[in-house]
This record gives structure tokens, sequence and C-alpha cells, in this order.
């Protein structure tokens, strides 16, 4: 067996094998002369220091495999673990003899090697990335030998294979990577469910494999994890809950991955699919886990979210969806205040003022948004408590400055949630001053516009619009109004405010029912215990809202009176068109005498318009206008209004044709319309109708006082 010569060593061999099958012959004696055999083999040439002594004894130990044949089994232990014993041996030929070895003895063996098939990896493993050609080329043919005697069994020892399997993924070297990446496709084909109930185990070593720089290598571990997740797919419903459970942690951690890209968008896909994969009624072990893992979950997805990779920010994105879908439903209590240490650190402005970091810090900036949204509705009393808003004020409101139009919105829907809150009983809710949510939203946001004037300017309309779509209309007009009422140490932004509040409340789809509440308002002689008492047609809070806006709209005296004239309010109309003679026709008075000519013009004011047919009844209407010509230059906005106020001859003409009895009745339909101060008090009538005269002129006198007082503020 030692001789040099090969043919020697292999008569030798074959010398060995036919006394191994001669002593089989013999059941009592035969059995005891072959373990001689291998323990003198073991003994004296295995454990031997001299490698031709190591290589006649691999010799001899392949000899007696094939020998035995049939009774292998009984001596398979002492062959297999004395043969992998020399793979780690210095010498590469005694390796190479080790491998070729061991591939006759699996051969004789077959499936009965399937028991020591972890030991026989784990030396395979050893030898798949051996420095000698030859050895690699002989540990490669036992590597198929084995997969042929693995690929077909039924029952193999998984979960010894995946400790080991986890052991080898770690290694660096790709030759042992692809060798570990072959045997799990292999396994996956025909024992899928069994790596799958085993994947918390590797999952994170073979996405790890996904940053590798061999194109190979990539591939590999992609389409081995993409066959896993079709086997988690598979699992029945209680044991696909245990293995997300398990593992949803371990995809989240790869989301922080900044090595590769690959890892990143794999684990986004995974943890997209996981949310999908959890029902509305999943277990509530599941549900708890997706609760405590919510703050990191939140961190990953907006960091991926503010990816540099586009396909990695897309699909963040749709997950980032899914996962706003499923939270609402889980149970229990959410982690309120570590996914808002979480949001709020991804709100903090970048220094960066590249292009493509300013989009991504919007897009992560709207979602924190919308997260900080949802938790509002999810968890409310959490998030209304005093020291949680104290958080969230300062950002939220530096959102308001964002030069993007979306993440405008998404702030304004955060307030919008907020000022809808809690109750003005819950104390907590409640600033120093006693003012609710929404009174302190509305009053800081108020506060923002004056420090930030450009903002009301080019943003005003679209924030206000958006908050009355979300909100009352009404409340937030009203809470507005009491605001205005209180700029009195600064007449000029309370000016523009008006401006941009009225000129909303005028065109703004969102503000329609307030000008269907206004243009219902009762005349001023329905206003019996004075301007502060409603009339019975008051909505249930008792105030009307033409008194409620009226006052406030005095610090910009185009906006009173247009809104005199959408509440039908003629004859307080004409009064402060009379007014406006006294104040410097400055260039900005004339741009909103104009800009209110034409938006007499516009087809919201197609009601006006018409009333302008019957002015024997609308008296006050026809001198309102004429007095706007009168005060306007003779321009464009002229020129409009003059055309409308000819088209009032055809209805002179029409009425004039009346009976003298006809014109009399008309008048005394028309009510309040017929004039406040000097054009229907003097009419005869019953003392009750002349007792309503003298109230409204009362309350109209008082309003006018009233004008003067405001205006004189803006005055020079």
């Amino acid at each position: 067996l030692i001789h040099k010569d090969v043919q020697t060593r292999k008569e030798a061999g074959r010398e060995l094998e036919q006394r191994v099958r001669k002593a089989l012959l013999e059941p009592v004696r035969g059995s005891t002369e072959v373990q001689e055999i291998l323990d003198t083999l073991k003994k004296d040439y295995i454990e031997s220091t001299s490698g031709h002594y190591k290589k006649g004894g691999l010799i001899g130990f392949a000899a007696v495999a094939i020998g035995l044949e049939g009774e292998i089994h009984k001596y398979l232990g002492q062959l297999i673990i004395s043969v992998t014993y020399l793979f780690k041996d210095e010498d590469p030929r005694v390796r190479y003899y080790a491998c070729e070895s061991l591939y006759n003895i699996c051969k004789v063996a077959g499936k009965g090697v399937l028991e020591h098939w972890c030991l026989i990896f784990d030396g395979v493993c050893h030898l798949y990335a051996d420095v000698d050609n030859e050895v690699k080329n002989a540990v490669q043919h036992l590597d198929r030998e084995l997969k042929d005697i693995v690929s077909g069994a039924e029952s193999l020892r998984i979960q010894e294979f995946v400790r080991l399997l986890v052991g080898r993924m770690q290694a660096k070297n790709p030759c042992i990577r692809q060798l570990v990446l072959a045997w799990n496709t292999l396994l996956l084909k025909d024992h899928v469910m069994y790596m799958v109930q085993y994947l918390p185990q590797y999952l994170e070593s073979l996405l790890s494999m996904l940053g590798d720089q061999s194109r190979d290598i990539k591939h590999n571990a992609d389409a081995c994890l993409n066959e896993l997740l079709k086997g988690v797919k598979a699992k029945p419903h209680a044991e696909r809950s245990k293995i997300i459970s398990e593992t949803a942690g371990i995809v989240v951690e790869r989301c922080f991955c900044m090595d590769s890209a690959c890892i990143r968008l794999t684990a986004l896909c995974w943890l997209d699919e996981f949310i999908h994969l959890t029902p509305h009624e999943g277990s509530s072990e599941l549900q708890q886990k997706w609760v405590e893992m919510l703050p990191k979950l939140l961190g990953a997805t907006l960091r991926c979210i503010g990816d540099q990779e586009e396909e990695i920010r897309r699909m963040a994105v749709e997950m980032n969806n899914s996962l706003l879908d499923m939270v609402p439903t889980l149970e229990g209590d959410l982690p309120v205040d570590q996914a808002l240490d979480q949001l709020l650190e991804s709100l903090q402005p970048l220094q960066q003022k590249e292009f493509l970091q300013q989009r991504q810090s919007m897009d992560v900036r709207t979602v924190c948004l919308q997260w900080i949204c949802m938790l509002l509705k999810r968890s409310r009393e959490k998030m209304l408590t005093r020291a949680t808003l104290d958080r969230l004020f300062d950002p939220i409101f530096k959102s308001l400055e964002h030069e993007n139009d979306e993440v405008v919105a998404a702030t304004l829907c955060v307030l919008a949630q907020i000022m809808e809150g809690r109750n003005r009983e819950e104390e907590d809710a409640l600033d120093p001053e006693g003012r609710d949510l929404f009174a302190v939203v509305t009053h800081k946001l108020l506060k923002l516009f004056k420090t930030r004037r450009a903002m009301l300017e080019t943003r005003g309309r679209l924030m206000i619009r958006h908050l009355c779509g979300h909100l009352n209309a009404r409340r937030l007009y009203v809470t507005v109004a009491r605001a205005i009422a209180q700029e009195s140490d600064d007449a000029e932004f309370a000016k523009q405010l008006v401006q941009t509040f009225n000129w909303i409340l005028l065109t703004a789809a969102e503000t329609k029912s307030l000008r269907e509440e206004l243009i219902e308002t009762a005349p001023l002689a329905e206003f019996g215990g004075g301007a502060q008492n409603a009339p019975q047609s008051a909505p249930p809070d008792g105030k009307s809202l033409f008194l409620e806006l009226l006052e406030p709209w005095f610090f910009n005296p185009v906006s009173a009176l247009s809104l005199c004239l959408w509440s039908q309010q003629y004859e307080l109309a004409t009064e402060l068109t009379a007014r406006f003679a006294a104040f410097e026709p400055t260039l900005d008075l004339l741009k909103q005498l104009d800009q209110l000519v034409h938006l007499l013009e516009s087809p919201v004011f197609s009601r006006l318009r018409l009333r302008l047919l019957e002015p024997q009844r609308h008296p006050a209407l026809l001198k309102c206008l004429l007095g706007l010509a009168m005060l306007l230059p003779q321009a464009g906005a002229f020129n409009i209004l003059r055309e409308r106020i000819h088209v009032v001859q055809s209805g002179l003409l029409l009425e004039s044709q009346q009976v003298k009895m006809e014109q009399m009745n008309h008048e005394s339909k028309s009510g309040h319309h017929d004039g406040v101060l000097s054009w229907g008090w003097k009419t005869s009538g019953t003392s009750s109708g002349a007792g309503a005269k003298s109230v409204e002129a009362d309350i109209a006198s008082r309003l006018l006082d009233r004008f003067d007082a405001v205006t004189a503020l803006s005055q020079p």
C-alpha cells in the first residue's frame, strides 16, 4: 500500500478487497477480521506521520469499502470519520487521496451516508477553497456525488445541516459561498418547507450574500431568497405568522445596510410581502411583534425613502403605504413616543442643497407628516397630550415653510387633525389662556403669517383652502375673525389677512357653505337686541356669521364692502362706499376696488347682477355701484362697471310701464332692501314697521361708527 509504484498500490488494494470479501463469508470470524483490518489501517497508516503511509491507509479504506458492499453500513461511521480526519492534512496529495477514498466509500454506501451527511459536508466545505487544483477537482467530484445521494432522499437531518450552513455562510471565500448557495438551491427543490422552518437561523447570512462582489453569488442568493419567500407564502396561516414574527426583525435590520443597495431593496420587498401576508385577524403574537418593531420599522422606511437609488425609494414608498394601511388594524397601544422620536428626527431639515437631496428631503418629510397624521387618528389621547404637542408644534409649523406644496398640504392635514382633537372640557388640551386646540393652532398659524408676510401672499390662499377642506370652515372663519379683531396693534397685517380670507370666502369651493349661510343673512332690523343678538334664522350657536365677520372685516374696507354686497346688506354697503371718499386714493385701494369690480362680474355674483334688473326694489344696490363708479378712475374697471350700470336703464324702462299701485306693492314687498338711512325709513307704514326701521337705523349707525374707528387705525 505504501509502494512508490502506482500499479503496485492498486494491486495491494485489490488484494485487500478480496481478503475482506473472503472474511465476510465466515459469519463469526469474518466481522472480527474486518475490524482488525480497519484498526490496523487506522493506527499504522491513517495516524502515521508519513505521507506515504497516510495515502496507503486511504487506499486501504477505499478497498475495504468496496469489499464490504452490502455490509458497509456496519462500519460506515469508522470509515468516514477516519477519512475526513485527513481532509485537514498539510500534504495536498494526502487531501487528494482522502477525497478519492471518500468518493469511493459514498459510491458503495449510497443512501447509507445520509446519516453522516453533515460530517461529509463539513469536510467538503473545508476543501472547496483548497489552494491545490487537484484537490479542488477531487472535492468537486465528491460534492456532486453527495448531492446525487441527497437529492433523492426523503428524510434528512435538516436542522443539523442548517447549523453548519449558517457557519459556512459567514465565509468570505467565493468558492465556499457558491458551494453553500448550491446546497441551498438543492434543498429548496425537494425540502423547501423544512428549509423555511429554519429560516430565522440563516436568513440574515443569506441576505448578506446579496452584497457580494460576485455577480453569480448575488444572483444565486437572490434566487434562493425568492424560493424561500414562496415557501413562506405557502405555509399554513399559523406557521406563516410564526415565521414572519421571527424573521421580520432580521429583515428590518437589513434595511439599514448601507453597503449594498441590493440588500436594502430585497429587505424592503420582503417587508412589503410580510405586511400583505399579515391578515387583519392575524395572531396576537405577530400583531404584537409589529407593534414592538414600529419605531425601528419607521426608521428603516424613512431611511430608504431618502435613499440615493430610485428603485429603493419607489419600493420604500410602496411598502410605507402598505404599512400605513396595516398599522391602524393592529391591536394594543402603539409606542407613540418612540415612533415620534424617529419621525421628528427625520423631520430635521437637511443642510445640503442639491436637487436630488431636496427631493429626498421632501419625500421623507411628507411621509413623516403622513405618519403623524395616522398616529393622531390611531392614538389620539397620547398624541394630544400637552407634552407631545409641545414636541410637535415647532417642527410642524416649520414644515409649513417648506418650498414644496405636497409637504405643506401634508402639514395642514396634521394641523387639521390636531384642531379637530379634543373637547374644551379636557383640561390637558387647553393652553394657559384657556383656549382649546382649535383656537391654539389657529393663533399659531396667524402668528406664522404675521412673521412670514411673504408666505401669506404666496401660499396663504392655498393653505387656508386646505384647512377649510379638512375642518369646519365656519368655525375656522369665526375663530380667525375674533383673532383679527385683536390685531389693533398691526392694522396693516390685519388688512392683508382680511383680504386673503375674504377672497377665499367669496370664491373657493371649500367655503360654499359659508356663502350659502351669508346670503341668507337676515335684515339688520331683525337684530332687535343689538348687533350682538342673533335673528331667528341664526345657526344653533346663536351668532350670525355676518356679524361675526363684519367688524374684523372693517380692517380692509373693500373686503367689508364685498361682504355686505354678498350678504344683501345693500344699504350698509352704500354707506361704506360713501366713506371711501375720505380715504387717500392709494394704489392698493384702487387695485382692490378694481378686483372687486371684476369679482362682481364673475359667475359667483350673478344673483346680485340680476337684482339690478329691479332697481326700484334695490335702490341702495344701484347707488352703491354708482358710488364705486365715481371712486374709480376712468380705466378698465370703470368701463366694466359703466357698461353694467347701463343695463339698469332697461330695468327702469320696464318698471316705468307699471302702474303706480304696482310700484307701491313692489316697494312694500322689498322689506329691508328699501333703504337703511335715507332711502326707506321715510316710507309710511304700520307702527310695527316703523319700529323695525328705527331699530335697523340704530344698528347700522353703530356699525358705521365702528367702521370709522377701525379704518382710522390704518390711515396715515
